[in-house]
């Protein structure tokens, strides 16, 4: 299989348990930056036991971004051991590709991390 020179697009991604999180996330996305919506994708990381449909359907009207777009769930093993609160919805992971924004997004995060304002 022949390789490409094509570079790797980058990728903006967020994760959070936190649907008001996850919702600003989208929210800033989509109003600072020029969005194509095809390229926003959804992976839902959640324990088994718990409904998966149910938890898809919760971040897709979080997110706004279809239930089509969402990538293959992560569905963690049931161990009562290692912890018993689990998340209702699960954790979602919001990934948008695209390397203009992505440079975009990390020249923001580095003016905001040297700049005078931010102590320490």
């Amino acid at each position: 299989m022949p390789q490409s020179d094509a570079p790797t697009p980058q990728q903006v991604n967020f994760a959070n348990t936190h649907p008001t999180m996850i919702a600003f996330h989208c929210a800033w996305l989509r109003r600072f930056f020029d969005v194509d919506e095809s390229r926003l994708r959804v992976r839902v990381y959640l324990h088994e036991g718990l409904d998966l449909e149910r938890a898809e359907h919760h971040w897709s009207e979080i997110t706004g971004i279809p239930l089509g777009q969402f990538r293959a769930p992560y569905r963690a093993p049931a161990d009562p051991t290692i912890r018993t609160n689990k998340h209702e919805f699960g954790c979602a992971y919001v990934r948008y590709t695209c390397t203009r924004t992505h440079r975009q997004v990390m020249g923001l995060v580095h003016a905001l991390l040297s700049s005078e304002a931010i102590p320490g």
